[in-house]
């Protein structure tokens, strides 16, 4: 959208974790990687995210500013809005940022921050 409006208008109530698959993948065959007999004892519900936490906007403003392609934006304002002047038919919560403790304390990971994975994103072109 940077490509073609001047304006776009992002929501800055809400918080979340921006993760990129690659971590979730790299992650997740670690931990099959340790074998069946080192997962027997860690059942249960386990959240694997980004470590640290954003707004839409601030995941839109660090997008537009790492954009490898920055000369083709034409986007030269970024507002920051409320939810409710975004209207969708499905309600988003104004924070869903998981907590990852159980993933650290039963393999020990503990993934990237969601701003450097970004990076990492945008360089490799996926």
């Amino acid at each position: 959208l940077a490509r073609e409006r001047e304006e776009l208008r992002i929501v800055d109530d809400q918080i979340g974790a921006p993760t990129w698959s690659r971590i979730i993948a790299e992650s997740t065959a670690q931990i099959l990687s340790a074998g069946p007999l080192s997962l027997a004892d860690k059942s249960g519900v386990y959240h694997l995210t980004a470590s640290g936490s954003t707004s839409w906007y601030g995941f839109a403003e660090a997008i537009l500013a790492l954009d490898p392609n920055l000369s083709e934006q034409v986007c030269r304002r970024l507002s920051p809005i409320p939810t409710s002047d975004y209207t969708t038919p499905a309600h988003r919560p104004t924070y869903s940022v998981l907590s990852n403790d159980k993933l650290k304390a039963g393999f020990g990971l503990v993934p990237p921050d969601w701003e450097q994975s970004l990076k990492s994103a945008l360089s490799n072109g996926d």
